[in-house]
Order: structure tokens, then C-alpha cells, then sequence
């Protein structure tokens, strides 16, 4: 008690220098607050764009895929079909630690030009769109047409990706009705509501050259929730029609024996003899040749990924637990976190996370050295004082553990005050609605509106590392002041 006395008085006596030390905690801690409350409001909002709204915890590819990036792969990369998927999904899904999952086509697609001009791409995701909307709940949000219904065949095309097409194609498309002007390029508003596409040709973009044409309704035009500047390029269609784009075996084909004739046919070298009259984006394709793949693949549906959200683990220890089931079960699959799903925008978001961790931790260097300069400097300031309590009995240890105290007693008043403010000022921003489109700022920002965040455990988190800044602070002055002797006080004087 008698050392909380003396850190007290002391204290009251330089009240000037224990205002500026006391400042100095106060900044200290509100910005160490603060900057802890935008990683995770940052975190938690990745999780609410991406992993929430679009990849899941965990992507599971084919064993033959080799480029982890493969929803923003570079043009030409196919992503590889992932067979045997009902038992590759039955053992994710009997894992108690996985919440559930979802199989998703997903490659590049030309779009066809019609009147003899240059084709467009767009990134397509086969989806079942009930089953992908329970798994994303509002990830897409129409604002012109509706959502296709259960074995509707259609697209819904997002605004970036109708504004890629207009840019490379010239063309607009839309859904049959009313269109918002505000919803497709400002350069497009001058075509009249005559020359909007309502039906889109796509052609899968395949290694094998096994893909075909098909026209596509559009059903629906909107967005995606948040990094639509991003996502915004990837059009969602109907599973059997991405099937069909992309020229893998529909569920709803069958496979027949040609008869002698049709073999003939097939075997001739006359190409002429196998196109038939009609529009080909119209045909449909009533046999199709088996690979030896989808032999092995029995009747199971082809897809190209499965995404995996999971229940109270990390997506780096999800992926090896995964990877481990699916060698011990000879599965062909590999699973990777969405960091590198999502290539540079992985990576991006951590580097994003790494500069905010650093500028926290400089945060803490920088306040540790400030306060330890000014505890120091008033140590050898008082050094007349305390030499004449070494002179009274007052031994090196009782005056390290007053200048402790001291520290302790300031960073106590004035540091839970920084970190107590630090806490409101976190729980106001969001209220001031500070928004952006930048989708970099957006992944800072936690969404579209500026949401720092502070759980209980992150402000424990503060506290911790204000009585970090403390401890590290208080070992050069408490060196300082032990080592002033009862002479020190009197050559002072």
C-alpha cells in the first residue's frame, strides 16, 4: 500500500510531466483501439464478401488442377471437372466440423456475336439457383426480371458483366420488361429499348474443344451484394445449360448405340454429313460421346468445385483435415482455402490485414519509446528525491516497483480512457454511414459502409497490449531510477 501512497503523491507533485506521460497513453491506447477494431471489422467483412457471399471457407477442386486460383484464373485455364462428386460431397458433408456445401460449375464462356462482330467473355457459374441462394442468401440482388424458378433454364447477368460486354460487343442484355437506365453503362443509355438483347449465345471456352453453343434467356439483371466491381464479371446460369455451354453430359441426355448407318456417318471423313439445318445455338445435342472420365463418373453429375463453409475451424486447418479424408478415401479432389481461391484478391486481403497488424504494432513500438524517453527523462529529474529515499532505507527494488506504479497508475486512468473512447468512437462510425465503391477500400472497410468492429475479446485484446506498452516502457526508467545512489542526490544539490 505504502508504494500505491508514494505513486499517488508523486504523481499530484509533477502533475505537468504526468499530464504529458498520461496524454501520451491516452493517444496511445485510443489509436491502438481503434486500429484493432478496423482488422476486425476488415476481417469480419471478408467474410461477409467473399466467404459468405461467394467462395465459402473452402474450395474443393479436382486432383488434376493445378493453378490454386480458380475463380479469377487467367483467360485459357479451364478449371478441371471434378468427378465422382457425390462421394467427394458425402464425405465433406458427414464431417461433423463442416456446416455445409454446395457443387458449382465454373469456367469461361465466349459470347457470340450475331450480326458478324467481336465476341465477349463472361466467367459462368453453373448453379442450381434454389440450392445457391440458400447457400448465399442475398449474395445477388435482382433489380430488373426475377429469379429463375425451380428448372427454369436462364442467366443472371450482373451489371459488370453486361458493361465488359458492352464494351468488347457493343450489346446490352436484359431481361424482357422495364429497365432501369440506371442499371446498365452511361454510354449505353442512347440505344433504344429495341436494340436490348434479351437472349445471349455463349460458347464454353475449353482446352478440349469439346464445348458448344447455347442460347441463353436472360432472366434476371442486378448485382452482387458487396465487390460487385469484382464479382460482377461472373454471370450465373442454370447447371444443365452450363453443361451444355461447356460440353459435359447432361443429366437429362442419355446415351444411345448408333445404329450401322449413323457409324458410318460418324466414321466418314465427309464433316459436311453431320451438320444438320437450323440455327446451331438452337439445337440441342441428343447424344454425346462418353470420356473415359465420365465412365469412371457412373451417373454422377459433372461439376467443377464444391464449396465447403465450416463450423468453428480455420480454413487452413479445414483444408489439411479435408485433404487427409480425401487421400484416406482415394477420392480425386484437393481442397484449398479461399485466399488462394481467389488468387490476387486473396492475397490482396492479406496484405491488407498484414499493413493494418503492422501499423498497430508500429503503433505500439512508437508509444512503448515515447512514454520510456519521458519516464526516463523524469527519472533523472527526480533523481535528488530519490536518492534521499535510498539515503532513508529505501532499497532498489521498492524504488523499480514505485516508478511502476506510477506508469501503472497513469496507464490505468489515462489508457482506459483512450481505450474506453476508442470503444465509442468504433461504435459511432458505422452510424455515420461512411460509404464506398473503391472495392479496395470496400475489403478495409468491412463492405460498402465503413464497419469497424470490437467483440468482447478484442477489446481484452487492448487492454492487454496497453499493459504491454506499460511493461516494455518501464524497464529502461526503472533501470534508471534503481541505480541513482544517496551521492547522486547530493552532487545534485
Amino acid at each position: 500500500m505504502l508504494v500505491w501512497r508514494l505513486a499517488w503523491r508523486n504523481l499530484w507533485r509533477h502533475r505537468g510531466r504526468s499530464l504529458v506521460v498520461g496524454g501520451i497513453l491516452f493517444l496511445g491506447a485510443l489509436l491502438l483501439t481503434f486500429g484493432n477494431g478496423v482488422v476486425s471489422g476488415m476481417e469480419d467483412g471478408l467474410r461477409r464478401q467473399v466467404v459468405e457471399s461467394f467462395t465459402g471457407d473452402v474450395v474443393v477442386a479436382s486432383d488434376k488442377q493445378l493453378d490454386d486460383n480458380v475463380f479469377l484464373s487467367m483467360m485459357g485455364k479451364e478449371v478441371e471437372p471434378l468427378y465422382r462428386i457425390q462421394a467427394v460431397r458425402g464425405a465433406v458433408d458427414s464431417l461433423s466440423w463442416v456446416k455445409k456445401s454446395l457443387p458449382i460449375g465454373k469456367n469461361l464462356a465466349l459470347a457470340l456475336h450475331e450480326n458478324e462482330g467481336s465476341p465477349g467473355y463472361v466467367f459462368l457459374l453453373g448453379v442450381d439457383f434454389q440450392d445457391w441462394q440458400a447457400f448465399f442468401p442475398g449474395a445477388f440482388q435482382v433489380k430488373a426480371g426475377h429469379l429463375p424458378k425451380p428448372g427454369e433454364a436462364g442467366l443472371l447477368m450482373p451489371t459488370g458483366a453486361n458493361e465488359q460486354l458492352f464494351q468488347t460487343m457493343g450489346q446490352i442484355y436484359a431481361p424482357e420488361g422495364p429497365l432501369d437506365s440506371l442499371l446498365i453503362p452511361e454510354e449505353a443509355r442512347r440505344l433504344s429499348l429495341s436494340e436490348v438483347r434479351h437472349d445471349l449465345v455463349l460458347m464454353g471456352y475449353s482446352n478440349t474443344m469439346s464445348a458448344s453453343d447455347q442460347r441463353l434467356k436472360v432472366l434476371g439483371l442486378g448485382k452482387y451484394r458487396s465487390l460487385n466491381t469484382i464479382w460482377g464479371h461472373f454471370a450465373l446460369c442454370d447447371i444443365e445449360s452450363y453443361r451444355s455451354v461447356q460440353g459435359y453430359h447432361r443429366n437429362d441426355e442419355v446415351v444411345t448405340d448408333l445404329s450401322e448407318s449413323e457409324a458410318k456417318v460418324l466414321e466418314s471423313e465427309d464433316l459436311d454429313a453431320l451438320l444438320a439445318d437450323g440455327d446451331l445455338a438452337d439445337q440441342t445435342v441428343s447424344t454425346q460421346a462418353k470420356t473415359e472420365n465420365d465412365v469412371n463418373a457412373g451417373v454422377d453429375p459433372i461439376w467443377n468445385l464444391l464449396l465447403v463453409k465450416l463450423a468453428n475451424t480455420s480454413p487452413e486447418e479445414g483444408v489439411r483435415r479435408l485433404d487427409s479424408v480425401f487421400q484416406a478415401r482415394k477420392l480425386p479432389a484437393r481442397a484449398m482455402t479461399w485466399h488462394q481461391a481467389v488468387g490476387v484478391i486473396g492475397s490482396m486481403a492479406l496484405l491488407i490485414r498484414g499493413a493494418l497488424l503492422g501499423f498497430v504494432g508500429l503503433l505500439f513500438v512508437v508509444a512503448a519509446i515515447v512514454i520510456a524517453n519521458t519516464l526516463a527523462m523524469s527519472a533523472m529529474e527526480r533523481a535528488s528525491e530519490i536518492g534521499m529515499m535510498r539515503a532513508v532505507g529505501a532499497t532498489r527494488t521498492f524504488i523499480a516497483r514505485l516508478m511502476l506504479s506510477e506508469t501503472s497508475v497513469l496507464a490505468a486512468v489515462f489508457g482506459g480512457a483512450g481505450v474506453f473512447l476508442g470503444v465509442v468512437v468504433v461504435g459511432i462510425i458505422p452510424y455515420l454511414g461512411i460509404s464506398t465503391t473503391n472495392d479496395l477500400l470496400q475489403m478495409v472497410y468491412g463492405g460498402e459502409i465503413f464497419h469497424p468492429l470490437l467483440r468482447p475479446l478484442d477489446i481484452l485484446l487492448c487492454l492487454v497490449e496497453l499493459g504491454g506498452v506499460v511493461c516494455l516502457a518501464s524497464l529502461y526508467p526503472m533501470k534508471i531510477a534503481a541505480s541513482i545512489t544517496p551521492l547522486d542526490a547530493i552532487a545534485r544539490d
